[in-house]
């Protein structure tokens, strides 16, 4: 398994994947808004100008040519997206994915003593295993559920 950014010329695949998993394990507890809200978040049409400004950066990691996962960092210190393959979970992907945007974070701003992340209720307990703690409980905002977490340090 590799693990490197994603370029804009590999964003459109990386989207494809969020979306796929995203329906699989997260859709089922959106509402209709919710689902449109992360659907229009993710358009390619939407990310790639962030991306592109460096307002969001991507890693994915691959096994051969196959994109297994992606990690996403928004506005220097937030986990945007975390998404892994169904076939690939449980591998520790997703551990890595954090430990590397976390190096990322800690080598742009050695400042920064936290990283933070908006988990859907399906991923709550796997930021708990990799060292966040919620903040408060669970809030929907556009339809979309979420429970705001932060690192102080990693795994």
């Amino acid at each position: 398994m590799q693990i490197c950014k994603i370029m804009p010329v590999h964003l459109e695949e990386a989207l494809g994947l969020v979306w796929d998993v995203f329906l699989r394990y997260d859709a089922p507890d959106y509402d209709t808004i919710g689902i449109e809200t992360f659907r229009h978040f993710i358009r390619y049409e939407n990310m790639l100008p962030k991306v592109q400004s460096g307002e969001m950066v991507f890693w994915g990691c691959y096994d051969g040519s196959q994109l297994a996962g992606v990690i996403a960092l928004r506005t220097g210190q937030h986990v945007s997206l975390l998404f892994v393959r169904e076939e690939y979970q449980k591998k520790g992907i997703g551990k890595r994915l954090i430990q590397v945007l976390w190096n990322h974070v800690m080598e742009s701003d050695p400042e920064i003593r936290a990283i933070t992340v908006n988990s859907s209720p399906c991923g709550v307990e796997f930021y708990k295993r990799v060292g966040f703690c919620p903040l408060g409980a669970e809030q929907t905002e556009n339809g979309i559920r979420f429970t705001p977490m932060r690192s102080g340090g990693i795994l």
